[in-house]
């Protein structure tokens, strides 16, 4: 659903993107397959070696951090965050928006998806990981971006991201056990935390689904 958005804002074919905060790659393979040369970014190097692995050799995977992106100046048309600004620090989030202004050309675009802290996902998941403080900072700060940083809002838009779970344990499988952190949490909690599953969860046409609030931000450079 976020490539299928930003595809109507911009044809994606033939751009030069870079996937910041890629985590394995999910979306940087989309963009591929919609024909952009792509580069994805993650600062973790355990998702790196896996997305090195997992995605096509037409994908340029890189080992950096938003705030200091492995790019030339002025390179790149297109830069996209879906769901990774909040796991930028505060601290280090102006650096990172001076960083995007950087590695775009000047007809280059902005193009960041942050989810809310609500829906029936993020009611599971904060019982794991309670991002309410981060995703409502990384909200107002693009809210407020336009006109700053010299970047300008060009469109915002809303949509619920659906994702289907068959079973607690998919979700357990999936969500929780890949993150260190998180299966701690859950090992203290799991009952509680399938109880909410099972609470929040929603049947559509057969399938077992949780839902995710988001908005997406997308602006052009101020000239």
């Amino acid at each position: 659903m976020h490539i299928d958005h930003l595809k109507s804002l911009r044809p994606l074919q033939g751009l030069i993107i870079t996937d910041v905060g890629a985590g394995d790659g999910v979306y940087s393979r989309e963009l591929d397959a919609a024909g952009a040369t792509v580069t994805a970014i993650e600062v973790d190097p355990i998702k790196v070696a896996k997305a090195l692995t997992g995605l096509p050799r037409t994908i340029d995977v890189k080992l950096g951090a938003a705030e200091d992106l492995p790019l030339g100046d002025k390179s790149q048309d297109l830069v996209c965050l879906f769901f990774s600004l909040h796991h930028v620090p505060s601290n280090v989030q102006s650096e990172a928006l001076e960083e995007f202004h950087r590695v775009l050309k000047p007809t280059g675009r902005l193009h960041i998806v942050e989810p809310h802290p609500y829906g029936t996902m993020f009611d599971v998941v904060r019982l794991v990981e309670d991002e309410t403080e981060v995703r409502t900072n990384s909200h107002a700060l693009l809210t407020g971006l336009d006109g700053r940083h010299g970047f300008q809002l060009v469109d915002m838009k809303q949509y619920v991201l659906t994702r289907e779970y068959p079973t607690f344990e998919f979700f357990v499988e999936k969500i929780i056990l890949p993150d260190p952190e998180r299966r701690q949490a859950y090992e203290a909690n799991s009952a509680d935390i399938e109880d909410t599953f099972n609470r929040v969860k929603e049947s559509r046409e057969g399938r077992v689904v949780l839902h995710q609030p988001c908005t997406a931000f997308h602006y052009s450079l101020t000239q």
